[in-house]
């Protein structure tokens, strides 16, 4: 062969064979991707749970790779809830396959309860999830003009943009760092004790240490937080950001569940302009007049001062107290 022939023949040699071995390998990653996820299927429903894909569908050759999963069902056998969906994308990253995005593509629907359903619908809705070496290195959500509606219940929440991401903390085995944020959130009904404060909620911002966070994984029926609760669960807020109403705040704290499934612990917010915040706490239409007039007078005072303070939120005992003063009972949060 001549060596100008050559020269033509080897690039074209070498691109059909890096071409057939591109879809050999795009294959694979599918295949294997079809095959974990029947293995998961198969091994959930021999453990109780149930769990169905009716149909899978490939896409995305040969730049990319998504699976179109079809008729999604899964409800765990001991976690008292269930998650049902049309459809759902996964998407697989071909140079990084522990690194994979699942986005829906139709409305969810979440049993919880008894009964109890809420649906869940957005203009955009992806899920990522990726491992380093069999571990979680980082987890996310992230929402477009979110929508949760409960049909039992009055109203719907709202919100214009919504990311949430969790990862370990590397401070401390066992624990997992979540950053959360939410913009234009709509509440679907006034939070009692809180009323006067209104629906609109412009930012909500938190960084949040989860403690015991493997014992989330051990719902059982009818008391999904039980075994984080017995393992002494704590959310530690190391920063908090909220607008809402009268009050626009940074703060910090920490909290948990008692016994009986009751929100317990202690927030810190410094307030520059207290007096609005305290005074919308007093018009609630659930606090008892002794406590209204000494929150009255507590207001009265920073009006004629100008001070700054630091409120202090506390739930204890089933009752939610400002500043020491008790404003409302606090029920099991589920």
């Amino acid at each position: 062969m001549k060596a100008r022939t050559l020269w033509l023949v080897v690039p074209w040699t070498l691109f059909i064979l890096a071409a057939l071995g591109w879809v050999f390998y795009w294959n694979f990653v599918a295949n294997e991707a079809e095959r974990r996820i029947h293995a998961w299927a198969f091994e959930q429903s021999a453990a109780g749970s149930t769990a169905s894909i009716d149909h899978i569908v490939r896409h995305g050759f040969p730049v990319l790779m998504r699976l179109e999963l079809r008729g999604v069902n899964y409800r765990p056998a001991n976690g008292g809830w269930g998650v049902a969906t049309n459809r759902a994308d996964l998407h697989i990253q071909l140079l990084n396959p522990q690194h994979i995005i699942v986005q829906a593509e139709a409305p969810i629907e979440v049993a919880h309860g008894e009964g109890k359903v809420t649906n869940i619908s957005a203009d955009a809705l992806i899920a990522s999830l990726r491992m380093d070496r069999g571990r979680l290195a980082v987890a996310g959500i992230e929402a477009n003009n979110l929508v949760l509606d409960d049909p039992a219940e009055d109203g719907v929440l709202r919100a214009t943009r919504i990311v949430t991401n969790v990862r370990p903390d590397t401070r401390q085995a066992g624990e997992y760092q979540l950053a959360f944020e939410a913009q234009t959130l709509t509440l679907p009904r006034p939070v009692r004790g809180f009323e006067t404060f209104g629906l609109d909620v412009p930012v909500l911002r938190a960084a949040i240490v989860v403690s015991e966070g493997a014992a989330l994984l051990r719902a059982q029926p009818g008391d999904p937080l039980g075994a984080w609760s017995d393992a002494n669960g704590q959310l530690r807020f190391e920063a908090l950001l909220l607008n809402w109403g009268p009050i626009e705040t940074t703060g910090a704290g920490d909290g948990g569940l008692d016994e009986q499934r009751r929100l317990e612990g202690r927030l810190v917010l410094p307030v520059t302009r207290p007096a609005p915040v305290i005074n919308a706490i007093a018009d609630g239409p659930n606090i008892d007049d002794s406590a209204r007039r000494a929150l009255q007078l507590l207001a009265a005072g920073y009006v004629v001062s100008g001070d700054e303070i630091t409120l202090d939120i506390s739930g204890n005992d089933g009752v939610l107290r400002i500043e020491g003063l008790p404003v409302r009972t606090l029920p099991p949060v589920y």
